[in-house]
C-alpha cells in the first residue's frame, strides 16, 4: 500500500478499528440511476470483510434486477416496477396523518416526466408508493434507509416513510468545492447530529480556506486523498452495450406501459442520439451565448446582487425548494427586495447554455434592474465584486462564503448548512440588507467549515460510468464502505438507547 492509499484507509477506519462492531445493522438500499452498481460492490466488499451488515433493496426501476438479485434474496427486494398496481389506487388520505413534512411539496420535486398526468393521478400514485415503502421497511426489519440521492418525489416519499418509522436515513452528499462526502439525514443535506468543530477540524478548515482563497477548488473535483492514489484499479461497471440498453429500454416500456412516459423517448434521444443532440443543443448554445449585457469584469455595476442561474428542472431546486422551480419567480423576488441603488446581475452557467430556451434569456434582459453577465466570466470573479451572492442551493453561495463575501441561500442544502442560514421570503428585504452590511467574519467561516470537516469522508460520491470511472475505483468504494461503518457507529454513540417506533 502506498502512502496515498494509507491516507484514505487510515482516515476513515481509525475510529472504526477501535470498535468491535457489536451492533448489527440492516440497511435498505434505494437505488437511483446506476447507483445499484455501487450498492452491489458495497455488498460484496462487506461480505468479504465480514461486517455486521445485512441488506434489503428497493429497486425503483428494473434495470439492475439481475446484479442485485445475485447478492440479495428475492424476498428482500422490493421491485417497485412489479409491485405498483396497474391503475393508481391511492386511498383514504388519513393514512398520511403522520407523514413528515408535506406530500404536496414532495410531489413538487417532479421534473419533466409525468408532467402530463393529472393531479389526482399523481397523488394516488404517491400514496401507492408510500404504502409500498412503509410496508416493506417494516416487514424487512430495516434499521436504516440508504439513498443514492433524494431528488424525485418517489425518493422523498421513501425518506419520509423511513423518518416516520424512526429509521435512520443515510444520504451521501458531495461536498462540492470542499471535496469528499458526508452522510446527510434528510433531503435538505442536513449534516449528521455528530457534526461538531474540534481542534483538528478547525486546523483542516483554516488550511483549506487559505488554499481556496489562493486557488479556488472546482466543484466535484476528486478528493485529493483519492486523486493522489496511483492505483486506478476499478471494479466491474456492469455496463451493457448501447444496443442492449436500447433493447432493455423497449422491454421496460412494454412491461409496464401504464408507467412508461413518452417524454422518456425524447430524453433518451438527447442522451444517446449524438447527431440530433449536437444540432439542437449546438444551435441553442450559440444563440444563448450572445445574450448578455456585461462582457467583462471591468464592466460590472458598482453595486449589485449576484444570482447565478440554476439548471432547471433539476434536483438542486426541485427537491429542497420547489417553490423556486420557476426561476423568474425568484428573480422577481430578488429585484423587488434588493436595495434600490443595486442591480441584479444574473449569469448563466456555461454548461447550461445548450439547455436553456433562448426566449428565457431574452425575457430576462427586458426586466428593469436586471443585467445579464457573459457566461464565460468566471463566477468567482463576479462573486469577489458582488455586494451579495444569492442562490437557492448553488455552489456559488458556498464559494462566496469561503471567500469571506456576503452570501445567502434560499433553500436547504450544503450551502445553507455552511452559512448556517436559510433566508425566508417574508423577511427577505431586511435579510438582504443585513447580509450586505455584515459579511461573515473569518472566524465564523472557519468554525462553520470546521463543522463540515468533522463529518467529511475522503471518498467521491457520484454515478458510475463517468470517464475514468472515479466512482468505481477500488480505493474509492472501499473508502465509501469504511465511511459508512464509521457513520453508523458515530450515529449510534449519540443515541445508545434509541429504539424504533413502528406504526
Amino acid at each position: 500500500m502506498n502512502d496515498a492509499s494509507r491516507i484514505v484507509s487510515d482516515s476513515v477506519t481509525t475510529r472504526s478499528s477501535t470498535l468491535s462492531h457489536p451492533h448489527a445493522y440492516k440497511i435498505a438500499l434505494y437505488g437511483f440511476g446506476s447507483q445499484p452498481i455501487v450498492h452491489r460492490h458495497l455488498i460484496d466488499l462487506a461480505a468479504r470483510q465480514k461486517l455486521p451488515l445485512s441488506w434489503c433493496a428497493i429497486l425503483n426501476t428494473p434495470h439492475y434486477r439481475q446484479i442485485i438479485g445475485e447478492v440479495i434474496p428475492v424476498g428482500e427486494i422490493l421491485d417497485v416496477f412489479r409491485a405498483l398496481p396497474r391503475v393508481p389506487v391511492g386511498g383514504d388520505l388519513s393514512c398520511l396523518s403522520r407523514y413528515p413534512g408535506s406530500l404536496a411539496e414532495d410531489l413538487g420535486a417532479q421534473k419533466w416526466t409525468l408532467r402530463r398526468r393529472s393531479g389526482r393521478w399523481l397523488l394516488d400514485r404517491a400514496i401507492d408508493h408510500y404504502k409500498l415503502y412503509k410496508a416493506f421497511l417494516v416487514e424487512r426489519g430495516a434499521t436504516h434507509l440508504m439513498m443514492s440521492t433524494i431528488e424525485t418525489p418517489e425518493e422523498k416519499i421513501a425518506a419520509a416513510a423511513a423518518q416516520e418509522l424512526g429509521l435512520g436515513v443515510i444520504a451521501p452528499v458531495d461536498m462540492r468545492s470542499i471535496t469528499g462526502t458526508y452522510f446527510s439525514t434528510d433531503c435538505y443535506e442536513t449534516p449528521p447530529a455528530y457534526a461538531a468543530a474540534n481542534a483538528e477540524s478547525r486546523a483542516k478548515a483554516a488550511e483549506f480556506i487559505d488554499r481556496f482563497r489562493k486557488s479556488p477548488t472546482l466543484a466535484r473535483a476528486l478528493p485529493p486523498e483519492i486523486a493522489a492514489i496511483t492505483d486506478r484499479t476499478t471494479l466491474p461497471a456492469y455496463l451493457p452495450s448501447l444496443w442492449r440498453r436500447a433493447v432493455r429500454f423497449a422491454k421496460i416500456a412494454m412491461e409496464r406501459p401504464d408507467i412508461f412516459d413518452a417524454e422518456l423517448v425524447r430524453i433518451a434521444l438527447m442522451a444517446y442520439g449524438t447527431p440530433v443532440r449536437k444540432i439542437v443543443r449546438g444551435t441553442r448554445k450559440r444563440r444563448n451565448a450572445r445574450q448578455y449585457d456585461i462582457a467583462d469584469v471591468e464592466s460590472l455595476p458598482q453595486r449589485f446582487v449576484f444570482y447565478p442561474l440554476h439548471l432547471t428542472p433539476e434536483s438542486a431546486i426541485n427537491t429542497p425548494a420547489p417553490y423556486f422551480v420557476d426561476q423568474m419567480r425568484l428573480i422577481d423576488l430578488l429585484r423587488f427586495a434588493m436595495p434600490s441603488d443595486h442591480l441584479l446581475a444574473v449569469k448563466e452557467h456555461p454548461t447550461c447554455l445548450e439547455f436553456r430556451p433562448t426566449s428565457f434569456m431574452r425575457d430576462l434582459r427586458k426586466l428593469p434592474g436586471v443585467v445579464v453577465v457573459k457566461p464565460s466570466i468566471p463566477a468567482t470573479e463576479v462573486i469577489k465584486h458582488a455586494a451579495l451572492t444569492v442562490t437557492v442551493t448553488g455552489t456559488a453561495t458556498l464559494e462566496a462564503f469561503l471567500l469571506g463575501r456576503p452570501a445567502m441561500a434560499l433553500g436547504g442544502g450544503l450551502p445553507a448548512a455552511a452559512t448556517s442560514r436559510v433566508s425566508t421570503i417574508a423577511s427577505l428585504r431586511d435579510e438582504i440588507r443585513c447580509a450586505i452590511d455584515k459579511p461573515p467574519s473569518d472566524e465564523f467561516v472557519t468554525e462553520q467549515i470546521a463543522k463540515l470537516m468533522s463529518v467529511r469522508y475522503p471518498f467521491s460520491f457520484d454515478q458510475p460510468h463517468h470517464p475514468g470511472e472515479p466512482m468505481l475505483r477500488l480505493h474509492n468504494v472501499q473508502g465509501f464502505l469504511s465511511a459508512l461503518m464509521d457513520h453508523l457507529e458515530r450515529e449510534r454513540s449519540l443515541q445508545p438507547a434509541k429504539t424504533r417506533s413502528i406504526a
